[in-house]
């Protein structure tokens, strides 16, 4: 029996490893936020409105699934699934990196399953930003995307023995947005994403970033586990997690559209990256983590949960809608405190 492609294999070892190092606790940094209720509302709960604007499409709910997986016969089922959830709750959904469709174009019907299942909803395509213009429309063209993504995974590719040693993406990132028709956003895949990045991305045009912080699937442990040579989990230090890369967006949020994701496990996490001024908020490892452990139709069940604890947040906090969440008074930490002060960025008042 011919041995498998090392990379198709390396898709079927990450839903493994995804697994296995999944924990409900994440380590975002929201628990230093708070948040203060109003005994004074003054609204109707059955009438908060959940709907938000992402990238033009009118999303049921303020969060989207990002970022996943394709490639292998499991990665097909999960993209299945995925495309039927999204399209139950009428949220986005993101594709995996295509990469090994790009090479090996016999694994396309590990990622068309995004949009036969989803055919009226909002899917993304996702690649990492060495592709060329052209691979990267094929991309989109394969699943009749509405977006795509550009995932930045330095930390992951230094931790993988196989992984790239080179890294000039900027110029062809600028590429990628110049030439493309639909949104582009440029995307961390868990190691967040410092100021100084996010204005070397808007410098070359990018207006939509997804910050994907730490605090979820962590990608150097993963690779590390993969990895029979040397133990590089440590260069998650270097990481910022979701909450501190919010903050690095901060003085950015009138030029730039953010997304925030990563780690991100609770309605609560949800509510608090929205105060923070994200747009959008892509849920990723926790819904890979329903799926593989329990049916579809629990996951829906889950996720509908999810939805309505959202809303219960709001009316707690007075929020009518997905823009008054982002009037609620907010209080951080002093790690969180002590953080700003160091990077000179003025917190979310």
């Amino acid at each position: 029996m011919p041995k498998q492609d090392e990379q198709i294999q390396r898709k079927v070892e990450h839903l493994f490893l995804a697994e296995k190092y999944f924990t409900e606790e994440s380590f975002t940094d929201f628990d230093g936020i708070r948040l203060l209720h109003d005994a004074l509302p003054e609204l109707n709960y059955r009438n908060i409105d959940l709907t938000t604007n992402i990238l033009g499409y009118e999303s049921n709910l303020p969060f989207y699934f990002n970022a996943i997986t394709g490639g292998s016969k499991q990665s097909a089922r999960f993209n299945m699934e995925l495309s039927k959830l999204a399209s139950t709750l009428g949220i986005p959904v993101s594709s995996g990196s295509m990469g090994v469709y790009l090479r090996i174009p016999d694994t396309a019907d590990t990622f068309t399953p995004l949009r036969e299942n989803n055919p009226d909803g909002f899917v993304m395509a996702n690649v990492s930003a060495k592709v060329t213009p052209k691979q990267a429309k094929s991309a989109i063209d394969l699943l009749n995307a509405n977006a795509l993504q550009i995932h930045l995974n330095l930390i992951q590719e230094m931790a993988m023995p196989e992984g790239d040693r080179k890294f000039f993406w900027l110029d062809n990132i600028k590429k990628i947005v110049e030439e493309v028709k639909i949104p582009v956003i440029v995307k961390e895949v868990g190691f967040g994403m410092s100021n100084d990045s996010i204005n070397k991305l808007i410098n070359i045009g990018v207006k939509y970033i997804d910050i994907s912080g730490f605090g979820g699937t962590d990608f150097a442990q993963i690779e590390s586990a993969r990895n029979h040579e040397i133990d590089l989990t440590y260069l998650d230090q270097f990481s910022l997690s979701t909450v501190e890369s919010l903050i690095e967006a901060q003085p950015e949020l009138k030029r730039v559209t953010i997304f925030a994701s990563g780690g991100i496990r609770t309605p609560m996490d949800v509510v608090k990256a929205i105060r923070m001024g994200a747009s959008g908020v892509g849920i990723s490892g926790l819904v890979l983590h329903h799926l593989q452990k329990y049916s579809l139709e629990e996951a829906t069940l889950f996720f509908e949960s999810f939805a309505k604890q959202i809303q219960i947040i709001m009316a707690v906090i007075g929020a009518k809608n997905i823009d008054d969440i982002k009037k609620v008074p907010i209080i951080f930490d002093e790690n969180l405190t002590n953080y700003s002060k160091q990077r000179k960025i003025d917190l979310p008042s």
